[in-house]
């Protein structure tokens, strides 16, 4: 093999100094068959190396479809062939093997016996910099350093969240409002957090909104959820509570659950919002047929209590049963404390209909409620917050 064909300056090889990051545990085949198919390779029999590394990769195994790419990519027993090497690396690559989603990037970059696509080797080098390869991470830098949009966002992130690079929120920030300052919808939510949150930057709810505003242009949820709640408080901007109403309701029609819950509370119980139990109600329900489970108790409560519904025990046990399922802390209890008012035909039906209470959604119903006895119903009581 000729070191000139192989581009072994720029291409991640199968052995080298990261080469015990091959040893993830979830892999189908056991450790010592993919051992068996590297030894084979260091002794020069490529034909056994790729018999191991076939039967490996016919299971799944991302590290065998790696080492099969790079065979075929390297023509190593085999005729060279990129079109195999694109197939196996892609395979390796979709599982979010790191060194595969590299040389993949490279495969793309540099064309060979196909079509160059030099933004879908921007995605893959973007993917590899996310999953950890050192030589994606320098690519991604180069990317966000030449204006890259998309890349200055991602590299921002990866330094807030410290994901396979160091924490540092003054980094993060930087990448991050260099995107927000050219209209990426994502970049302008997080800044205003970062802004709200003091991270990276002093803490200024104006600048915050400010962002958000910026992201919810774009239609981001989220973004009309945050401003929502800043509005309903006055923080960073004049409160107004109708601008705050018409937010949460854009957020929480688009889906987003915690709209849809902070709405319902704030219907319910009023604090310098204006009550109606009609609309809670109806919040409640959509929040808790996604499968929220503070909705789903919430729910139950007032169907219990007959509050801006008719009293139904039986529908308040099947919302219960539902939160329960989902571990809620408060649903146990208040199962227990509705059973001495219910038969056992109701419990029977309660449970029997709670499944299909939820929206597109299938739930295991777990049959045991172990947990401490109250003596009264309880409810969820989370604030609506970011």
């Amino acid at each position: 093999m000729k070191a000139g064909k192989m581009r072994i300056s720029s291409k991640i090889t199968l052995f080298g100094p990261s080469w015990l990051v091959l040893g993830l545990t979830w892999y189908h085949a056991a450790a010592s068959d993919f051992s068996g198919g590297v030894a084979a390779y260091k002794r020069g029999d490529f034909a056994a190396a790729i018999e191991v590394f076939s039967e490996l990769s016919a299971t799944g195994d991302p590290r065998a479809q790696f080492a099969l790419g790079l065979i075929y990519d390297n023509g190593e027993g085999v005729a060279r062939d990129r079109a195999s090497a694109k197939n196996w690396y892609t395979k390796s690559a979709e599982q979010g093997y790191a060194k595969a989603q590299y040389n993949l990037a490279l495969l793309h970059r540099d064309g060979a016996d196909f079509d160059a696509d030099e933004d879908l080797a921007r995605r893959w080098f973007i993917r590899a910099a996310e999953s950890g390869n050192a030589d994606g991470v320098a690519r991604l830098r180069k990317y966000a350093e030449s204006g890259d949009v998309e890349a200055q966002f991602r590299l921002g992130r990866m330094y807030l969240r410290a994901q396979r690079v160091p924490r540092n929120p003054a980094e993060g920030f930087h990448w991050v409002r260099l995107a927000a300052e050219a209209a990426h919808p994502q970049a302008c939510y997080t800044l205003g957090v970062l802004f709200e949150d003091g991270r990276g930057a002093n803490r200024s709810d104006l600048d915050a909104a400010k962002w958000y505003q910026a992201a919810a242009d774009h239609g981001l949820a989220e973004a009309f959820y945050n401003l929502a709640r800043l509005y309903r408080l006055g923080r960073g901007v004049v409160r107004d509570l109708e601008r705050a109403r018409t937010l949460y309701e854009r957020a929480a029609e688009a889906g987003l659950e915690e709209a849809q819950l902070a709405l319902a509370m704030l219907y319910e119980a009023g604090q310098g919002w204006p009550t109606d139990p009609a609309r809670a109600l109806h919040w409640y329900r959509v929040a808790a047929e996604e499968g929220n489970s503070d909705a789903q108790v919430n729910l139950g409560f007032l169907y219990a209590q007959g509050i801006g519904v008719a009293k139904d025990l039986v529908q308040s046990y099947a919302w219960y049963t539902l939160a329960a399922a989902s571990g809620h802390p408060l649903a146990t209890p208040n199962l227990a404390v509705l059973e001495p008012g219910l038969s056992p035909a109701q419990i029977e039906a309660a449970r029997n209909r709670a499944p299909g209470l939820l929206s597109n959604r299938k739930l295991s119903i777990a049959g045991g409620r172990d947990g401490a006895v109250e003596t009264s119903l309880a409810r969820s009581s989370h604030p609506p917050t970011r």
